[in-house]
């Protein structure tokens, strides 16, 4: 009975340590590369699939902020109005890559005035997460592979290869009079790209 104590506290220990790992890896803590609205930004991230490590390399452009629409299209194809005060803004987006880079399944997120943060595109949203908020819808490219069998770069059949330079204008739902000061580009928490807006 006497080991008991000293076994609680090595548990609460090995808890307390296990926090900051879990919280610094379930949110957008790392900042890997910034810039301003109007300029090209490279990006080099590690990653890792089931063949090891491997980086992901990709320039990006935010062209700026589109309309406004009370309508929404949600990660399945679903679409519905969005409850009063809010609205879908378009985020337009330049990207250039090479072919074989996986890109998909990347979240995006607009950062208001308040550090009040908008997503879409992750796999916790609630309104669900869509694959190719980064990408052609046509033609997204390859997926990180999952398999040790499976051929980096490899494309589903009859799938054309992505273009080395495209543009994509997903929406985000948020408050009608939110100010936006920056929107963050995420692959893998806890990485993510800033791209800043004019205040």
């Amino acid at each position: 009975m006497a080991a008991a104590p000293v076994a609680a506290v090595a548990m609460l220990a090995a808890s307390g340590y296990r926090v900051p790992v879990f919280w610094y890896q379930s949110g957008q803590h790392h900042e890997i590369a910034d810039g301003d609205a109007q300029e090209w930004v490279a990006v080099s991230e590690r990653t890792s699939d089931a063949h090891g490590d491997l980086t992901r390399r990709y320039s990006v452009r935010l062209a700026g902020l589109g309309g406004e629409s009370t309508a929404y299209e949600a990660g399945f194809g679903d679409e519905f109005t969005l409850a009063d005060g809010m609205v879908a803004r378009q985020v337009r987006l330049d990207f250039r890559a090479d072919p074989d880079q996986p890109l998909k399944n990347c979240a995006l997120t607009l950062v208001d005035d308040r550090g009040r943060e908008y997503r879409v595109g992750h796999s916790f949203d609630a309104i669900g997460e869509r694959i190719t908020n980064c990408v052609p819808e046509e033609t997204p490219g390859p997926s990180l592979t999952v398999f040790p069998s499976e051929k980096r770069g490899t494309l589903p059949r009859g799938e054309l290869p992505r273009p080395e330079e495209w543009s994509v204008s997903p929406a985000i739902a948020a408050p009608k009079d939110a100010r936006f000061v920056e929107l963050r580009i995420s692959f893998e928490d806890p990485d993510y790209v800033t791209l800043r807006l004019p205040r």
